[in-house]
């Protein structure tokens, strides 16, 4: 994209790039330091990627695995995505395309070789989003499932439509292991309380970011 070291923020990346694997569903990333990690030919990896040009954001993800096994599950969760892209527009209701997206994923099943059969559950706690000009988070969320809620989308606002599913499971993820994606969530600085908890390595993140 162009980037400048000396203009940072006119052209770059716009978050840290994921790589996921397994189930590790999202905002993962091999932090300095780690033990090497080998795609492996059975692996369902998720490359979570964007770049923003003067604060207009691009929020792109795919999954891909060598392996067949993925097949079903991975076609599932496109065919979700491409459910919520065809239904998402000026005046949508938010919850609405959200149940959409959860009728299609959750339709599908997958067969295991060993003849066991899955159901296919969408992740209900990670959420598409609203993005706007420097903000990739701008607001609003749109879950893969029926919540409720009067949110619409408005004329004039950029979505990122973020489907997640998962073989088997209950559909909820949580945290765990090292944190490697870090966020400013707004452009204020750090209240006292806050920089009084922050180490200085933390600070200067902040400064940075």
């Amino acid at each position: 994209v162009g980037f400048d070291p000396k203009h940072p923020l006119k052209r770059s990346f716009a978050f840290p790039t994921g790589l996921s694997l397994n189930e590790v569903a999202a905002h993962d990333t091999v932090n300095p330091g780690d033990a090497p990690r080998w795609l492996l030919p059975t692996d369902l990896a998720k490359l979570d990627f964007g770049v923003q040009v003067e604060g207009h954001i691009l929020d792109c993800a795919f999954s891909f695995s060598f392996s067949p096994l993925h097949d079903e599950l991975m076609q599932a969760v496109k065919d979700a995505t491409n459910e919520g892209i065809r239904h998402a527009g000026p005046d949508a209701l938010v919850a609405e395309v959200g149940w959409l997206i959860q009728e299609v994923m959750e339709s599908a099943e997958v067969h295991r070789p060993d003849g066991k059969v899955l159901p296919i559950y969408s992740i209900k706690n990670l959420t598409g989003h609203s993005i706007a000009p420097h903000r990739i988070h701008a607001g609003k969320s749109l879950p893969s499932c029926h919540f409720g809620g009067s949110v619409r989308m408005l004329a004039g606002e950029l979505w990122a439509v973020e489907t997640f599913g998962s073989a088997g499971g209950v559909g909820f993820v949580c945290s765990a292991g090292p944190t490697s994606h870090f966020m400013r969530g707004s452009t204020e600085p750090p209240s006292t309380m806050q920089s009084r908890i922050l180490s200085s390595n933390a600070k200067a993140m902040l400064d940075l970011i």
